[in-house]
């Protein structure tokens, strides 16, 4: 009992250091963000990290479609996004025309799966229903905030993306298909911290 107390006591001490608390800190998101649709569900939010002076960005996403608006339906994705342009017009405002990334997204509930259940033939879908891989764009304003309010840029962006199975059944069926049929459109706001 005496050892598990001294270990107890041990890590309570470390978790109160300073390098603890540093470490904490890189842990936290670089930014958090809501959208509304553009495959991520009728509203989305998420959070993530930014790399390499910011030209890469990573988030996970949680989004829900309420049972109005075709659902209940609850969505999990990650992106991962790259920034070649920054156009600085001004010295609080940053203009990104065109983000580069690519999303995946699963689907929960008993019409999405990722195994094929018994109750289809071998090869009934050559998709999985729950899993989606996105190719996407992203164009964005990012507004440079004051110190004092504790959150760095606060950016509004338009996203385009589609996912595998839209581009294929457009490429097999382009007569048929809309480019609007199958590239989703989604606008949000990201706070970096």
């Amino acid at each position: 009992m005496k050892q598990i107390l001294a270990l107890a006591a041990l890590l309570a001490m470390g978790a109160a250091s300073p390098s603890y608390a540093q470490f904490a800190r890189k842990l936290l998101p670089d930014f958090a963000q809501i959208q509304y649709a553009g495959s991520n569900g009728w509203i989305g939010v998420g959070a993530g990290y930014e790399f390499f002076n910011r030209h890469l960005r990573t988030n996970l996403q949680y989004g829900y479609v309420p049972p109005a608006k075709g659902g209940p339906l609850h969505l999990f994705s990650g992106s991962i996004f790259y920034q070649p342009v920054r156009i600085n017009a001004g010295s609080r405002l940053q203009i990104n025309p065109l983000d580069i990334g690519f999303k995946g997204s699963y689907q929960f509930g008993n019409d999405y799966f990722f195994k094929l259940p018994s109750r289809y033939p071998p090869n009934y879908y050559w998709w999985k229903p729950a899993f989606r891989l996105h190719l996407a764009t992203e164009t964005s304003l990012t507004f440079k905030l004051p110190a004092k309010t504790g959150i760095r840029t606060l950016s509004t962006y338009l996203e385009f993306n589609t996912n595998d199975l839209y581009l294929i059944s457009y490429v097999l069926n382009r007569r048929s298909l809309g480019i609007g049929e199958v590239v989703k459109a989604g606008i949000g706001v990201r706070l970096g911290f």
